[in-house]
């Protein structure tokens, strides 16, 4: 019996394990399983929760769809999770998640409007500890594409994912990993905290931060990203930040009671950094430091820094301010730069509606810091109060309470108040003053105008540097603000800044919008000048009526032309303007004179605005013609048209001795709205060149049709030239631009120029004539805007000219000119004159400053000069640089052969006075051309001169320098081969003839000997000459020897001084004032002597050209007599003397060019 009951209960156990195991089994390893549980655990969830789809099982892991819990004010959506946990740590009230997938989380916070709400002052406080009931243990959890909302259809925030890794038991938080991501914001976070009082805790934390595209153009090169440490208790908690980009920012100190009151002590340093504020401007913050320290409801705040943007003075920063959480007390922020003092002291309110007060005060504030001419030295003392009223917005007033100084040695005052509520400024009075200058403005600007102004310069020099004149004006500004009247006065003189000047202008102005507002508008001007190019003579603009229908006339003078037009028309309350230009009048010296056709119609607004009808110009028979309309929607469009333009026009412009006669037309059309369509054509026709050469004869040259086609089709290009002129020459060009997807253009072009006619040179060139050759260009171009590639080749061959100065034909010219790439242009050519030839060669560098040009010039016995008096062959080998308006010239320049033939002057020439001034013909020379020169010059074996009794073969070597502000030195000699020299009918024999240069041209030393035989008397005479040519010596010698006069007799007269006449001494003296010979006083008494004179001398004056020859003769003790002889003017003088008394006597003169008589009282002393 007691058996089988055992049995039974074995069996009944046996039944219950395997019933308990396989309930739990069909839990925990079967769907349906797991479906029950979740469905039992809802109901343990406060609020509701909703789970669409569970699949999986709680063994192998559980995936759950369609989640939705709702819980008072949170709505939470979830589209899909999966869950992997382990089952047997259950058992010891520990929950281990080893892997957590949550996807599409949306959380909605709708505030419940019926809630009471919380009361603000009440404590937050934490239990002396957190219980957890179980342990909880988190592998890894994932949340991606998180949605949170404030209200449905609130902008959501974004969070990509959430990753989480922690540890929960009863002691503490342990989060191993926690991982945010946004689309702007990056964190990764790790740390620990216990989980009772005092809660200890240690955190770490790195961020990063993408910056907003306003701060990307302050810091473009990296995100914001920094390092957080905090460590402590809710006690007392130790911060430490480092911001590790853009810029360096260390944050340190404590957080004292940051639940229940909470406290700062806290400091952050930042290195120095740069702001690029703009392309040309930079912000640079010095190091600094910023304070921070007590609670919200009591903070102190101090900062020290400096700031310096570029161009601009540094500013040094000090604050010292404290507030709480309704207000900040500056007290105070000080500003210091060079530029001056400035604090700002004062409260700064936010609470309900933000307000300030503030006293401003200015010291030593210097405007030169910022504008170079003002220099100064002003005070100033500002307060300004006010709010930000939510209805009215800015409520605020600003006292300007002192400013003085000076400015620029001007004294400066200004005292005034404004005011401000809302759309509505009042001025109950402001006034500014520079030295004289006074400005004063009062009134109200709102929804009605009341505002005036008057101002009194007297003196503008003093408001800013070079600015010169007077003004004086007043006006009022009154009435509606949608159709406000403007009336004013001004009277302005002398007005001028650097090169714009106004003599005077007088303006009377009342004016409004409205359509019956009077109209009255009087502006006169005199003597404006506009920059270099324009000058008014006078400006008239005159007004009259009403806006609904007025008439505007304008006129212009000036020395370009004259200008006038007249319009009538009507504002409307559009606005909009329409009405007619009656009078259109254009007179200028080179355009000629263009009057309107016929009156046209304009209309205007700010939508639209056009010609109601084609506005047309006349002159004689040309005809210009304009059609055009704009509309904010449409774009606008234009047409033109040019009809029998005369091209008499461009004579003012060309050379006195070259006309044109012929005409030209054109059409144009341009659309313009979101894209450039333009289509144009230029149409020459066939004229006339005509030129009058040197000898004053008319040569006409015609030329043939042409035209000049243009289409732009938004960027795309296409161009087309052909012109046929000169008979037969020819000029053909294309150019196609094409738009790239990069924005630049790919180009296609090229040019050829075809010329076998060169006659329209000569009136540009007159010292050419007869020119010919053939001149060919062909020009291509590749490419693309942005780097154009151009190809081009210029040739001229069988060239021919003559050169009139020179004498000179030159032939067989050949030139050649091409470009490699856009750097530069080379050349090279070769000509021939008379028996020689010279080459050039060169080069032109287009990317060097500039533009320097190197020429080449090599050259054998080339035909330089051919005239009657000059003829010469050169064979240079020079290089010329020209760089800007300098000239650099170095290498040698040989004359083989040269012939001179000095043209002496006939015995009756008049020669320049000495006295003659030549004065400037007015015109302004260009740019004057700076020389370098190092050049050597060599006179050959055959380089011959004649002239003035001279017979010569020349030889010699000479250095040419010559540089910028010195004096042209030159360093050689010319000897004189072999020569001759006659003068006063003797033959002289130049045995040495050296001219030494040793510096400056005009004055080089001479070393010259001639001589003469007289086999009459077996006597051999001359002449040496040595010193400098501003100072020679002479000296006469003789074998044998004799006495100078007799030498010099000899050599001017071929005998000796006794037997000379009375007309060979005049000769000999002429000789000795000449050469002005050794002991010439000698001289000339010895012949007195032999003529029996009592004075035979020379007297020389001032200048060689004075001298004249003077013989006198005491007829008796008291009575002389002189007759005198100019030796070069050839003037004959007699002068009569008479001694009256030992003091006083009388002087008579007589020749062919004055008489005179004197008085003559002398006192030895």
């Amino acid at each position: 019996m007691i058996r089988r009951v055992l049995i039974s209960l074995v069996v009944m156990l046996l039944l219950l394990v395997v019933l308990v195991t396989g309930l739990v089994t069909a839990l925990v390893a079967t769907e349906p399983g797991a479906r029950l549980v979740v469905k039992q655990g809802v109901g343990f969830v406060p609020g509701e929760l909703r789970i669409e789809q569970v699949s999986g099982t709680l063994l192998t892991g559980l995936r759950a769809g369609g989640v939705v819990y709702t819980h008072e004010a949170l709505t939470a959506t979830l589209e899909s999770l999966d869950l992997q946990m382990e089952l047997l740590p259950l058992a010891g009230l520990a929950v281990h998640i080893n892997a957590l997938d949550a996807q599409g989380l949306d959380l909605i916070l709708t505030p419940d409007p019926d809630a009471p709400p919380s009361d603000p002052d009440a404590p937050f406080t934490l239990p002396d500890a957190i219980p957890m009931p179980v342990t909880v243990d988190l592998t890894q959890a994932v949340i991606q594409n998180i949605r949170f909302r404030t209200q449905e259809q609130a902008e959501p925030i974004l969070v990509d994912a959430v990753r989480l890794s922690l540890h929960l038991d009863a002691e503490r938080a342990l989060i191993r990993d926690l991982d945010v991501q946004t689309p702007d914001i990056q964190v990764r976070a790790s740390g620990r905290a216990a989980l009772a009082q005092p809660y200890p805790l240690a955190l770490s934390l790195d961020w990063q931060l993408d910056l907003p595209e306003a701060a990307l153009e302050l810091f473009p090169d990296e995100p914001a990203h920094g390092r957080l440490a905090l460590e402590g208790d809710l006690g007392s908690l130790a911060i430490h930040h480092r911001l590790l980009g853009p810029v360096s920012l260390l944050s340190a100190g404590r957080i004292d009671q940051p639940i229940t009151d909470l406290h700062l002590d806290l400091t952050h340093q930042w290195e120095p950094f740069e702001l690029d504020l703009a392309p040309e401007q930079r912000l640079s913050v010095a190091s600094g430091t910023l304070t921070t320290q007590g609670g919200l409801e009591a903070y102190e705040l101090g900062l020290r820094t400096a700031l310096q943007v570029t161009d601009l003075p540094a500013l040094n920063l000090a604050l010292t301010a404290d507030g709480n959480l309704e207000s900040l007390n500056l007290a105070p922020l000080s500003v210091s730069s060079p530029a001056g003092n400035l604090e700002v002291a004062g409260r700064l309110g936010w609470v309900d509606d933000p307000d300030w007060a503030l006293q401003v005060r200015g010291r030593d504030l210097n405007p030169a810091e910022f504008v170079a001419d003002l220099t100064g030295r002003l005070n100033l003392d500002l307060h300004t109060r006010g709010r930000l009223d939510p209805e009215q917005g800015v409520v605020a007033q600003v006292d300007l309470q002192r400013l003085a100084g000076q400015l620029r040695d001007y004294p400066v005052t200004g005292q005034g108040q404004v005011a401000i509520a809302g759309n509505t400024l009042n001025i109950p009075g402001l006034r500014l003053g520079v030295g004289d200058n006074r400005l004063s403005t009062r009134g109200q600007v709102s929804d009605t105008l009341a505002l005036d102004f008057d101002l009194n310069a007297p003196d503008l020099p003093a408001l800013w540097p070079g600015l010169e004149g007077r003004v004086i004006a007043s006006g009022q500004v009154s009435g509606p603000l949608e159709a406000p009247v403007v009336s004013a006065r001004a009277d302005i003189r002398d007005l001028g800044l650097g090169n714009l000047s106004l003599a005077r202008l007088d303006l009377d102005l009342e004016a409004g919008v409205s359509p019956d507002s009077p109209m009255r508008l009087d502006l006169e001007a005199r003597d404006l000048r506009l920059g270099q190019d324009l000058e008014l003579t006078s400006l008239s603009l005159q007004g009259r009526g009403t806006a609904q229908a007025h008439e505007i006339n304008l006129d212009l003078e000036a020395d370009q032309g004259q200008l006038g037009l007249t319009l009538d028309g009507a504002l409307d309350e559009g606005p909009a303007w329409a009405g007619q230009l009656t009078r259109l009048d254009l007179d200028q010296p080179q355009a000629g004179t263009w009057q309107l056709e016929t009156a046209v119609g304009l209309n205007a607004s700010p939508q639209a605005a056009g010609l109601e009808d084609s506005l047309c110009l006349i002159q004689n028979q040309g005809r210009l013609c304009l059609d055009g309309n704009w509309s904010a929607e449409a774009g606008a469009s234009a047409d033109l048209q040019l009809t029998d333009l005369s091209l008499q026009i461009l004579n003012p412009f060309l050379p006195p001795n070259l006309r044109v006669d012929g005409s030209l037309g054109a059409t144009a059309r341009l659309r313009l709205d979101d894209q450039l369509w333009l289509e144009a054509r230029v149409q020459p026709s066939a004229g006339e060149i005509r030129l009058r050469d040197l000898d004053d004869e008319e040569h006409i040259i015609p030329y043939q049709d042409g035209q000049v086609d243009l289409l732009v089709e938004d960027r795309d290009i296409t161009a087309r030239l052909a012109l046929g002129f000169l008979e037969g020459g020819q000029v053909d060009g294309r150019l196609d631009a094409r738009q790239r997807d990069d924005g630049d253009l790919d180009l296609d072009g090229d040019v050829q120029v075809a010329l076998d006619e060169f006659r329209w040179l000569m009136p540009l060139v007159p010292q050419v004539t007869d020119p010919g050759g053939r001149l060919r260009v062909d020009l291509t171009v590749g490419g693309t805007a942005a780097d154009p590639r151009i190809e081009g080749l210029l040739t001229l061959t069988e060239g021919t000219a003559f050169i009139t100065e020179a004498g000179i034909t030159v032939e067989a010219l050949n030139l050649e000119l091409r470009n490699e790439g856009l750097e530069r242009l080379v050349f090279e050519g070769d000509m021939r004159s008379g028996p020689g030839t010279l080459e050039v060669d060169g080069e032109v560098q287009l990317d060097g400053e500039d533009m320097p040009i190197i020429i080449n010039v090599r050259g054998d016995r080339f035909q330089a000069v051919r005239r009657p008096d000059v003829q010469a062959l050169v064979s240079p080998d020079l290089r010329i640089t020209l760089i800007g308006q300098r000239a650099i010239v170095t290498g040698q320049v040989e004359i083989p052969e040269a012939r001179v033939e000095l043209v002496e002057l006939p015995p009756q020439a008049v020669s320049v006075s000495r006295d003659e001034l030549i004065l400037d013909d007015g015109e302004e020379a260009g740019e004057a051309l700076v020389v370098i020169a190092r050049v050597r010059i060599i006179l050959g074996d055959d380089v011959r001169i004649s002239g003035y009794g001279l017979d010569a073969r020349l030889t010699g070597d000479i250095a040419v320098q010559d540089s910028p502000g010195r004096p042209t030195r030159l360093v050689g000699e010319v000897r004189v081969a072999e020569g001759r020299y006659k003068a006063y009918g003797q033959d002289l024999t130049v045995e040495r003839g050296i001219i030494v240069f040793q510096g400056p041209p005009e004055n080089p030393g001479l070393n010259i000997r001639a001589s003469r035989r007289v086999p009459a008397y077996d006597v051999v005479v001359g002449l040496e000459i040595g010193g400098t040519l501003e100072e020679p010596r002479s000296r006469v010698f003789s074998e044998p020897s004799m006495e100078d006069s007799d030498a010099l007799a000899f050599l001017v007269t071929g005998r000796p001084l006794s037997g000379a006449g009375e007309g060979e001494a005049t000769d000999i003296v002429a000789a000795v004032a000449m050469f002005g010979i050794e002991r010439g006083g000698f001289i000339t008494d010895r012949i007195g002597q032999e003529v029996g004179l009592d004075e035979f001398t020379v007297d020389t004056g001032t200048e060689l050209e004075d001298s004249a020859l003077m013989m006198g003769k005491y007829l008796s003790p008291r009575l002389f007599l002189r007759y005198s002889v100019g030796l070069f003017d050839r003037v004959n003088t007699v002068m009569l003397r008479y001694q009256l008394t030992r003091t006083l006597s009388l002087e008579t003169r007589s020749s062919s060019e004055a008489q005179s008589m004197d008085l003559l009282y002398r006192r030895e002393r």
